[in-house]
């Protein structure tokens, strides 16, 4: 019998003899020069890593993940340089039950925010702004300004009242004069949205809690506006940062900062949220990192735990850990002197590293231990590993790289360089396995000479021989799977949409999400540009007989329609109630005796209204008269000091927001003619630039499901049907998608002609090629089934996953073919070699490495984790329980009889 490093079996290659002779040479010369190898690698290492540490840069643009040459791309960079204020964008919501304190709160919060100039480029305040508190009545309808016109001139005898008297004490008699005056008949004006939110306030300061009245509801003709929940927006444009991992940070921290500063939180009565697509891809970033950070200790943990299971040996345990992570640094450096930088996409090469590269220590360690076991000394046992193994693990390397390659002329960038970094580190695993590896486990113990199988050993050994046992079964079972999975795989599909990535739980995408389920023009839209006014104003035509499109804005949708009726009634207003909004000159000198007499007259006003069979009361009058007790009873039980402090919260509580709302009443009462001239220049400049060119923004039709890719579909191709340029969030996301499913089907398609040529060429047999192939394309087809069964689409996220699969899938049908064809075992049972040891033991690394994304809280991370998982189990499955089948069905001329493991 020949000696367990030989190759009797031989090949018909001439090449692989060759390459098994040059390596065991190779080993031999590395063996004997152990420790000056190991030096200069170590001061090599040591250099590129200060070099990488100082150099290597981090592009977090994702944009940039594309190629900057397709025509969506260009046409987006054309629209953010004619409009850059719509680049980075930051949507601060600010919301809450009072309007006043939220108009107040926003532009307290605009002006802190463009104060800092070094954060922030660009400020805007869509509405509140001194232009919209002067020509706001003028974008009302004409029904809804008659009905504040209405409004207000039954007010008005009540108003005057109170604009002479604006404390605690004129404003009951106020509501004494309303009161009594809807109890003879005198007036239509209805009680309930008066007193409901009067009762409110009042019960509020019982209660310790702050709720101002608002008297903008309050002299709103909607019923409901006194407890709707107003909202206000700040457009904010931070500068960003790409080479910083969190660009935006700083401005976003400057944002919370400055909320907290000016009391726009809960105990206040309002609520600060950020969103946007900055905030976005600023929280996507932060889940990601911290899923990442968590992934990386378990996987580290896991994958240490699986090799000392696997090889049983601190020192292979420790030598294939030092492999791992001197590779990890000098394919970083790699990285630092070919790119320069990182980008989302590529920052990924670790982790892909760790689940291929270290399949190539495991597979040295486990055959060299195998040999060491088999009697061998430590010079022959590695120089054996080299010949049976080092050229497997050269062709895995070649094939694995081809993978990742085959992204190069794709036009999606992020993953062409990730291809680059990827591809060029699988070589530099090999250089170290073959080189680094030997050295060091030269200096190290050796593995223990026996291993004892016990009854763990027959039980595996029975499962080994079930491939063998039952070929038949598993080839024809492999094929009614294969058959069936290509039945559904038409099925599968990819999801377009970018926000079923992130957490549905962060603050930006639960604020995106409620906006457009509850904004009457939601935040997401398709973007058009006309090279003049008649030009956007045909387009928008165009675009409203779109089946698919709803609102179409352009700029003359700021300017009012029927402007000169609505002018007319705005002077009439002003007739009627602009002496009574002059500047008053009133103090208060009413003592708290008084007040309290007010009260209790009040009161009693109160209770005869209630106790009037003539009109029917308004509810909220009884829990106002309830209010009023309970408050009348606190003051009776109260010092003076403590009656004095409750009285003035009472009318600040009720009166506080009067005076700026009856400014601001006036001014919307001096409003003229709208025209584009008359547009403030931020607003205009938003819709037009210098030149002339006009945006127009196009949004989806009501009830369209942008979630649904073939509605998305039409509504994108309807519009570039008209306007090939269209760009905006929608057709970016969808035309993304498209670029990056195109990508990876040319990608694999590429990969898989390179890597069948490279297999026939160097194993110089089709049988061989075919044999290592048919294993991974049915885990292909049956990773797509599994796929749909498991309801999870492919995404801008899981896909990255594919190139790794298809890596672990040519792999590990290569060591197996190899091992039969170079080193048959005794049995004839691949499964019974160290091999298949090694694949296993490779493959549940990468599992540990990847596997526990699925308990990540980005969508996105999890969707990779399960596609990982699924596609290196279903590969694994296919290549220890079908290729194996296959090897012995189509054995014809290698004898079984061999030398032992």
């Amino acid at each position: 019998m020949p000696p367990p490093h030989s190759n009797h079996y031989g090949t018909n290659s001439r090449y692989i003899k060759n390459a098994n002779g040059f390596l065991t040479s190779w080993v031999g010369w590395v063996y004997r020069l152990a420790p000056w190898v190991l030096i200069i690698i170590f001061l090599l290492t040591g250099g590129v890593f200060y070099y990488t540490v100082e150099n290597l840069g981090v592009d977090t643009d994702t944009a940039n993940i594309l190629s900057p040459d397709l025509p969506f791309r260009q046409s987006n960079e054309r629209y953010t340089h004619l409009f850059p204020q719509y680049e980075d964008t930051l949507i601060i919501v600010i919301e809450g039950n009072v309007p006043e304190r939220i108009w107040e709160g926003s532009k307290q919060l605009a002006a802190k925010l463009e104060a800092s100039d070094t954060l922030f480029k660009r400020v805007y305040l869509p509405q509140a702004n001194n232009f919209f508190e002067r020509y706001g009545l003028m974008y009302l309808s004409l029904s809804e300004l008659e009905k504040t016109t209405d409004s207000l001139a039954q007010a008005q005898p009540f108003l005057g009242r109170l604009t002479q008297d604006p404390s605690l004490g004129g404003l009951l008699d106020m509501l004494n004069e309303v009161i009594n005056a809807k109890q003879a008949g005198d007036t239509n004006l209805e009680l309930q949205p008066i007193l409901g939110p009067i009762s409110q306030a009042v019960e509020s300061i019982l209660s310790g809690q702050p709720n101002i009245l608002s008297w903008q509801a309050l002299m709103s003709p909607d019923e409901t506006a006194s407890s709707k929940e107003q909202r206000q927006f700040i457009i904010a444009q931070p500068r960003m940062d790409f080479n910083q991992i969190l660009p935006a940070g700083p401005a976003i921290e400057a944002v919370r900062a400055f909320s907290e500063e000016l009391q726009l939180d809960s105990l206040h009565g309002l609520q600060v949220r950020i969103t946007g697509d900055v905030a976005l891809s600023h929280e996507e970033l932060e889940s990601a990192i911290a899923g990442a950070k968590i992934a990386g200790l378990l996987a580290i943990l896991m994958t240490g735990v699986l090799l000392l299971l696997g090889l049983r040996s601190i020192s292979l345990v420790l030598a294939t850990l030092v492999t791992l992570v001197i590779g990890l640094i000098l394919t970083a450096g790699f990285a630092t002197v070919t790119i320069g930088h990182l980008n989302l996409i590529s920052t990924a090469f670790a982790v892909l590293y760790i689940g291929l590269g270290t399949a190539y220590a495991i597979h040295f360690c486990l055959r060299y231990q195998r040999l060491i076991q088999a009697g061998l000394g430590q010079p022959e046992a590695l120089s054996a590993t080299a010949s049976e193994v080092g050229t497997a693990l050269t062709l895995c390397a070649l094939t694995t790289a081809i993978g990742f390659y085959a992204f190069i002329p794709t036009d999606f960038a992020g993953v062409s360089e990730l291809g680059i970094i990827a591809g060029t580190g699988m070589f530099i695993s090999l250089a170290l396995t073959l080189t680094f590896l030997p050295a060091l486990l030269r200096l190290l113990p050796m593995p223990s000479s026996t291993r004892s199988r016990g009854a763990r050993g027959k039980t595996l050994s029975f499962l080994s021989n079930i491939p063998i046992d039952y070929r038949r079964q598993l080839l024809g079972s492999g094929l009614i799977l294969g058959l069936g999975a290509l039945i559904l795989l038409p099925q599968s599909h990819f999801d377009y949409n970018p926000l079923n990535l992130r957490n549905p739980n962060s603050e930006s995408v639960s604020t995106l999400l409620e906006l457009i389920d509850t904004e009457t023009i939601p935040p997401l839209s398709a973007i058009v540009l006309a090279s003049d006014a008649r030009k956007a104003q045909q387009l928008a035509d165009q675009l409203r007989q779109l089946d698919t499109v709803g609102t179409v804005v352009t700029v003359q949708d700021f300017i009012p329609k029927k402007q000169e009726e609505k002018l007319a009634i705005i002077d009439e207003m002003a007739l009627l109630l602009g002496p009574l909004l002059g500047p008053s000159e009133w103090e208060s000198k009413t003592k708290t005796e008084q007040k309290y007499i007010t009260l209790r007259r009040f009161l009693q006003t109160l209770d005869n209204y209630l106790a009037s069979s003539t009109a029917p009361p308004s509810p909220a009058a009884y829990q106002l008269a309830e209010n009023f007790r309970q408050l009348l009873n606190r003051l009776k039980q109260s010092n003076l000091v403590a009656q004095k402090q409750l009285l003035l919260t009472l009318q600040h509580n009720l009166l506080a927001t009067l005076p700026d709302n009856l400014t601001r009443l006036g001014q919307s009462l001096q409003a003229g003619p709208i025209s584009l001239g008359t547009l403030p220049p931020d607003l205009r400049r938003r819709w037009i630039t210098p030149a002339g060119i006009q945006r127009i923004e196009v949004f989806p039709k009501e009830g369209l499901n942008i979630n649904d890719t073939t509605s998305l579909r039409h509504f994108v191709n309807d519009i570039h049907n008209l306007a090939p340029s269209a760009t905006g969030a929608l057709i970016l996301s969808f035309r993304s998608g498209e670029t990056i499913v195109a990508a990876f089907q040319q990608a694999f398609i590429y990969a898989l002609i390179a890597i069948t040529i490279v297999l026939l060429f160097l194993l110089r047999s089709p049988r061989d090629a075919i044999l290592v192939l048919i294993p991974l394309l049915l885990a292909g087809v049956m990773l797509g089934a599994a796929m749909i069964i498991l309801d999870t689409p492919f995404n801008f996220a899981n896909i990255i996953a594919l190139p790794l699969i298809l890596g672990i899938g040519v792999d590990n049908g290569i060591h197996m073919v190899w091992r039969v064809r170079q080193a048959p075992p005794k049995t004839g049972n691949p499964l019974q070699t160290s091999t298949a040891l090694a694949v296993i033991l490779s493959a549940l690394v990468t599992v540990c490495s990847f596997g526990n994304l699925l308990f990540a809280s980005h969508p996105g991370m999890a969707s990779m984790g399960l596609l990982l998982s699924v596609g290196v189990a279903l590969t694994l499955l296919c290549t220890l329980l079908l290729l194996p089948a296959l090897l012995l069905a189509t054995q014809n001329r290698f004898s079984l009889a061999g030398e032992k493991k």
